[in-house]
């Protein structure tokens, strides 16, 4: 018998994978040659829309070279973002102007020689060199086209000068600079500079250089009231807003005056924040919930340089009353709160809290994370390659969260700081600890034995009671213990005073003295 040859369907099968395998490699490569040739239309678009704006703008007056929200000032401004549609495609037009110094005609009043070295072009290092009384030599512009992606698809740069003589200016300079909390420069930061008391009135921004600096010539001179308000912001970090200074005391970052034909500096430090910064639980000195308080908080960033001023630039209750009030369950939530310490009712936990209207003084705040078993209650900076622990609130993760124990009493003894903190068992002094505690309501005098306020230390079923010594004033208490028998780990002070006792439940790891080796 004849057989006849053909496929068997194993082999069909095969066949048609293997085929299948051609097509798509096919499909892709055509898929991919149409992706490409998209790209390259755009960007040959993108140019074409570049050159054009770019020639539009060399075709304006010198003058009217600046753009919205840009670093230099003008009345009318020009739009520093524009959109135009060829081809149905969207595309995005944006536009950056900053004037420029060049060391040819010498070099503007820079505030120290390293800005100079950076910021005047062609600087030829000589220390004889002149000093420009207008160092706005040229502008630099900067033309960027974006697909609707948001994908640069083309730049162009220039410089335009004015087709006048220079002439020696009647305006002045500031210079910022931004860096994070370890000293190192932030790029691309947000610097704003508002003056509303000149004329006209100046609102100029600039994104930072990879020095962390921004520049802003001919500005109006403003030489005193430091007028010129400067803000810093960028994402992750803290903003940052420059002040006025009040009588004596001095901001540790003062806002501006700007004098004819010299340069003003300031520099700036943001601390890195994450968004979930704060929770808080109210309860009475017992642990019970205390809904519907309303707790006074201020803390952050320090506004002056002296020491013994203690305002801040978060602080609900400066301007206008905006305490938050705790839920049903004691508990509340602040978000976007720079890294730093924060106090709670008041400089000695006397004033702003209160419960459905009533009084509440702060017993002691413990926090749950950090290492101070007491106030202030450090809210950590937050960095996503290094964040710190966080604590749970309604299901969402807190950088800190701490307990107010919040009392009616005025004369219940309050705790504020805890100095030192920390104990180690291979101490020589470990039998003879001590610590000092500040807050109110603590009476004692210079003899341990006749001392109207008990202290003890709590670890465990063990009780370690301390002697101590105070002054007049009741708000510190100076206190020695012996701990040589503690073990490794935390423990909870009990304070007992007019009458009254302040006891740190064992469920917090922190509000007493950690004993290490």
């Amino acid at each position: 018998m004849k057989q006849e040859s053909g496929f068997t369907l194993t082999e069909l099968v095969i066949s048609l994978v293997v085929l299948s395998m051609i097509v798509l490699s096919f499909f892709s490569l055509f898929t991919g040659l149409v992706r490409s040739s998209i790209v390259m239309e755009r960007k040959s678009v993108a140019l074409a829309i570049a050159t054009n704006h770019m020639e539009y703008l060399r075709g304006l007056s010198y003058n009217s070279l600046a753009v919205e929200g840009g670093s230099i000032p003008v009345s009318a401004p020009l739009p520093a973002v524009e959109t135009r549609v060829q081809d149905n495609v969207k595309y995005t037009i944006r536009t950056s102007i900053n004037y420029l110094d060049d060391a040819f005609d010498g070099c503007g009043d820079y505030p120290t020689q390293e800005l100079k070295e950076t910021y005047c072009r062609n600087y030829n290092f000589s220390p004889t060199a002149a000093l420009d009384l207008n160092p706005a030599d040229y502008k630099s512009v900067n033309v960027k086209v974006e697909d609707p992606s948001g994908t640069v698809m083309s730049e162009v740069d220039t410089q335009i000068a004015a087709r006048v003589a220079e002439t020696d200016s009647n305006t002045g300079g500031i210079f910022i600079t931004v860096l994070d909390d370890n000293g190192n420069p932030l790029h691309n930061a947000t610097v704003t500079v508002v003056n509303p008391t000149t004329s006209p009135a100046v609102n100029v921004s600039d994104a930072t250089d990879l020095n962390g600096n921004a520049v802003f010539y001919n500005l109006p001179p403003d030489p005193s009231g430091f007028d010129y308000e400067v803000t810093a912001s960028l994402s992750g970090y803290a903003t940052l807003t420059s002040l006025v200074p009040s009588g004596t005391l001095q901001p540790q970052y003062p806002s501006l005056n700007v004098i004819t034909q010299q340069s003003s500096l300031l520099t700036m430090s943001l601390r890195p924040q994450g968004e979930n910064s704060l929770a808080v639980v109210a309860t009475d000195t017992v642990g019970n919930p205390l809904p519907d308080a309303r707790l006074y908080i201020k803390g952050g960033y320090k506004r002056y340089t002296d020491l013994a001023d203690t305002s801040y630039y978060y602080d609900n209750m400066e301007s206008g009353d905006s305490r938050p009030t705790t839920d049903a369950a004691g508990g509340l939530a602040i978000n976007g709160l720079a890294p730093g310490d924060y106090y709670f009712c008041g400089d000695e936990g006397a004033t702003g809290c209160t419960v459905s209207g009533a009084t509440r003084y702060l017993a002691a705040a413990v926090p749950y994370g950090g290492t101070r078993p007491f106030g202030p209650i450090e809210v950590p900076r937050f960095l996503p390659s290094n964040s710190p622990p966080t604590y749970d609130h309604n299901g969402a993760p807190y950088l800190q969260k701490t307990q107010l124990f919040l009392t009616p009493i005025s004369n219940f003894p309050r705790v504020l700081t805890l100095q030192p903190d920390a104990a180690s068992l291979g101490s020589a002094t470990i039998n003879a600890f001590n610590f000092s505690i500040t807050g109110a309501n603590l009476p004692c005098g210079a003899d341990p034995a006749s001392c109207a306020t008990s202290v003890t230390v709590h670890q465990g079923a063990n009780a370690y009671v301390a002697e101590c010594t105070g002054e007049i004033s009741s708000r510190q208490i100076n206190c020695e213990v012996d701990l040589s028998s503690a073990a490794i780990g935390s423990s909870q002070l009990e304070v007992t005073a007019n009458g009254h006792t302040l006891s740190i439940p064992a469920t917090l790891d922190l509000g007493g003295i950690t004993i290490g080796a």
